[in-house]
Formats: C-alpha cells, structure tokens, sequence
C-alpha cells in the first residue's frame, strides 16, 4: 500500500472511533461536554440517502439547539455531500489540506534560543496561559474552549496534551497533540501564536516537541488538518498532503 492510502484507512478508522455513532447513515457526532456544541466527522450514508440524513441532521440542530458543524473530507464522495449539505443551509468555512507523517525513530531534540523554553501541561488548572495566547488572537469563546479543554485533560489525561512555548516567560505558542483511539496514531491541533512573535520559527519548534512526544509515546503515524499559511512549513519537516478537509457550518 502507498504511504496515502495508508494514511486515509487510519484517519477513517480514527474517525469512526473518535465519536458517537450509530445514527441512520454511519453518522458519527463529536460533542462539546456541554453538548452545546457538535461536529460530525463521518458519514456513510449512500448518495441516495445524503440529502435526507442532512436535512435530519439539521433539523436536530435546530429543535435542540445546538451549534452544529459537518466536516467534509476530500475522498468523501466530496461532491455529493457538498451539495446535500448546501442545499441545507450550511456555509462553506475553510479548506485544510490533511498532512500526514511517519515517524521511523525517536526524533532529535532540536536547539531553542535563549530564554525560550517549551512547557508541556497536562493539567486543567495550567490552561490560563493557553487561554491568553488564544485572546491575543481574538478568539471567540475562548472560556468555553478553555473549559472543553480542562475536561479532556481531565477525563482522558494520557489522550492528549499541550505544549506551550514561553519567551521570558512569557507565553508566545501554544499546540496540542492528541492521541487516537486508533493505537500508534496522534494528530495536532491547536497551533498559534501571538501576532506579535510570528515568524520567529515557534510554530516549527511546537511541532518539533510533539512530534517528539509522539514518538516517545509510540505512536508512528502523526497527521494534521493544516492552512496554507502552515502548509509550507509542515511539509519541510517531512509531512506530506493526503487529502483535503473542510466544516460546514450550519447557522445557528
């Protein structure tokens, strides 16, 4: 098997444990803790069927109240269900392209100037620098984040952690790296960084230290739902694109 398809038998197996299924058409949700919140992440519902399970999906949404979000991969029959989830109301958001990486060996330690130092946090009490990075970039509803986090740090402790980059002690990034229910594989998430300490090779230095952990962890397959603005920089680290992924977005 070539390295893609590899990585996208993983990623669909990684998809349909990550969540809730069971539902009519392979649906299978992610919730918020408060449920407030839901995103599927896969559907095997036939072309024939789509639009039906989206209307209902929708429909959910509305009578219970809750922000709902679909997330279309790539090699997802993708023109079918776009046009099913379109024709139900929801808003494209943007396009990632899904990198993926095989770890063959424990990685080096890469070099950090001087006083700049990564920090990994584990738990839910130390999030606060996490949320402050997140406000300097004008994130919405960086309280309920936060506190989604706290309760995944809680509730699965060994599933996920994060690592927070300091200049002075001052925190300029953040990234996390969560590891599947699939075993030997891990994905990251969350990478940012203050405006004002961009272009200073942190979110390179962020990957670097999970990919780290991820090894030391064993796990060997490490992937990423990536902007083109990091696409570049992910690629020279040996990542390389499998497929694409996209939300949509039902309005609340």
């Amino acid at each position: 098997m070539t390295f893609s398809e590899i990585f996208l038998l993983l990623l669909d197996d990684e998809r349909r444990a990550a969540g809730v299924g069971g539902a009519a058409g392979g649906i299978v949700r992610e919730w918020s803790p408060d449920r407030s919140e839901c995103r599927i992440v896969f559907c095997d519902a036939p072309d024939e069927d789509l639009a039906r399970v989206v209307v209902t999906e929708a429909a959910c949404a509305r009578e219970q109240r809750y922000a709902l979000e679909w997330k279309v991969y790539g090699h997802d029959r993708s023109a079918t269900v776009m046009s099913a989830l379109l024709g139900a109301g929801f808003e494209p958001g943007d396009l990632e392209t899904v990198l993926g990486i095989e770890l063959h060996a424990p990685r080096e330690t890469g070099g950090l100037p001087p006083g700049v130092e990564i920090r990994i946090v584990r738990d839910p009490r130390e999030l606060a620098d996490v949320s402050a990075i997140s406000r300097a970039l004008g994130r919405r509803n960086v309280e309920g984040e936060t506190r989604a986090l706290a309760t995944a740090l809680h509730d699965r402790p060994s599933a996920i952690s994060v690592h927070v980059l300091y200049e002075d002690d001052n925190p300029a990034a953040c990234g996390r790296i969560h590891y599947g229910r699939v075993p030997g594989v891990a994905e990251l998430a969350g990478g940012r960084t203050v405006p004002s300490q961009r272009r200073r090779g942190f979110f390179r230095a962020l990957v670097e230290s999970r990919l780290r952990e991820a090894a030391a962890q064993g796990s060997r397959y490490v992937f990423v739902d990536a902007l083109p603005s990091s696409h570049h920089i992910l690629t020279r680290l040996g990542f390389a694109a499998v497929t694409t992924t996209q939300p949509y977005i039902y309005p609340a």
